[in-house]
This record gives structure tokens, sequence and C-alpha cells, in this order.
């Protein structure tokens, strides 16, 4: 490998590593379609989006000052997530969700992520909505965001609380407004909104909420069962009393 990619590949590497809080991609559960009745659908790829607890872990001396909208992407706020998910149709409009996350720095990854939720498709096989409620859990189990290397953090005042376990619990609701122009392809625009429980022990919990849209595109290669979906758009994250912008994306494989 050549020195410059060498050196590029290991900062950035030790970058996610720095923040290993879970990243919260949304939207959750995103139907682009009516889908296959028949068929289960499986999808991964890399999300990315807000770690909805940065600011409590500012607050409590364990990541660096946060910096909101100044800096969107800054990796103590913003993360990329490994995202693996798979679709069950229960019948011809209703399927099921479930999905695994895992920040992407390799195995054994500092924060897990699972989420699950039902779809309901309303319309034809070109045009339709597809509404989607979901509830998700993800920890760090204290792996990751201490300002000292040795994983306790403090108040900034001589007190040490011990390690930053980082967690966050929740729901969200989602519907996609979508077209298939052709055989093989569908686009949708997909907002979402979610009310999260925020936990950084010990002591710290704040409710969250994270809304926002996507535009996204789902295309079929020839024959085969293969698609890829990406997605891209914007939301607003609230953490108690602090908000800031937060984009989204994400590129998926499914099949």
């Amino acid at each position: 490998m050549p020195r410059r990619v060498r050196a590029f590949v290991m900062t950035a590497v030790m970058g996610v590593l720095a923040g290993c809080t879970p990243t919260t991609a949304g939207p959750m559960v995103m139907r682009l379609g009516p889908g296959v009745p028949q068929q289960n659908f499986f999808q991964l790829g890399l999300r990315a989006g807000p770690r909805l607890n940065a600011p409590q872990l500012s607050e409590r001396g364990a990541n660096d000052p946060f910096q909101g909208d100044a800096k969107p992407f800054q990796n103590e706020q913003w993360g990329i997530d490994i995202d693996g998910s798979v679709t069950v149709p229960v019948s011809d409009r209703l399927s099921w969700h479930l999905g695994l996350q895992g920040e992407f720095v390799g195995l054994p990854v500092p924060a897990y992520g699972v989420y699950t939720g039902l779809s309901y498709y309303i319309g034809s096989e070109r045009l339709g909505l597809a509404p989607a409620l979901s509830v998700r859990g993800a920890s760090d189990f204290g792996l990751g965001n201490d300002d000292n290397q040795s994983g306790v953090f403090g108040d900034g005042n001589g007190t040490v609380f011990g390690p930053a376990t980082s967690s966050l619990f929740g729901v969200e609701a989602t519907c996609a407004f979508t077209v298939q122009p052709e055989p093989g392809m569908s686009l949708g625009l997909v907002p979402f909104f979610s009310v999260q429980q925020s936990l950084v022990n010990p002591g710290s919990q704040v409710t969250t909420h994270f809304y926002g849209a996507v535009v996204a595109a789902q295309l079929k290669f020839g024959e085969s069962r293969t698609k890829l979906e990406l997605s891209g758009g914007f939301g607003r994250a609230h953490s108690g009393d602090t908000s800031w912008n937060a984009p989204v994306m994400g590129a998926r494989g499914g099949r």
C-alpha cells in the first residue's frame, strides 16, 4: 500500500475510534415500493448520521467542546454505521423489518444497535406511500468517549465518574412517498421523526428528537434480484436545549 494511502487510512481509522458512541442513521425503516410479497429482502451497506448524545458527553468532559452546526462532520458528533437488515413480508402490503448496526471500524466494533418495525404499503405498483413505525436501541457498552484514554471521565473539578457508557432507546415514525417510473427503479422521498432517550452513565438522561427527510433511489441490476439503494438528506437533532443540523446518507446493496 502506498505510504500516502496508508497514512490516510490510519488517520481515518483512528478518527473513527476516537468517537464510538451510537450513530443515529434515520430513517431506520425505508420501504421504497411494494416489494416482493413472496420473498425476504436482505440489505447490507453503510449509513451515516448524528451521535445524539454528543452534547451530553461534551458537558461531562468526555468529548471536546461541542461544535454543532460549525462542524457537522466532526467525528465526535457524526458517525458511520455498518447496517444490515432483512424485510420479511407478512402479507401483500404489511412487512416486518429487522436491522443490526455497528460502528464502521472493523470487528469488534465499539457501538452496536438493533431496530425493528412494521411498514404498510398503500397504493399501486407505480405510485404509493409506505408509513412505518419502528423501535431502536443502541449502546457502546462503555468502550468509547473518554478524555484521558483510561476509560474514565470527570466534571472538570477533580470529580471522577468512571467509564462513560452511552446508550439510546426510542421510537421512529417514517412515511415513504414512492414512485416506480420503470421496472427495476424506485424513487422516494422519506420524511422521518424519532424520539429517543439518551443515557450517559452515570446520571445523565436527556430526551432527544431527530427529524428530517431523505431522497432515496433503489435500482435493480438486470434480471437478477440484486438492488442498489442510495439515500441522502438532512435532519435536525435536538438533545435537551442543544440543536444542530446533521447530514444523513447511506448506500446499501440488497437481494
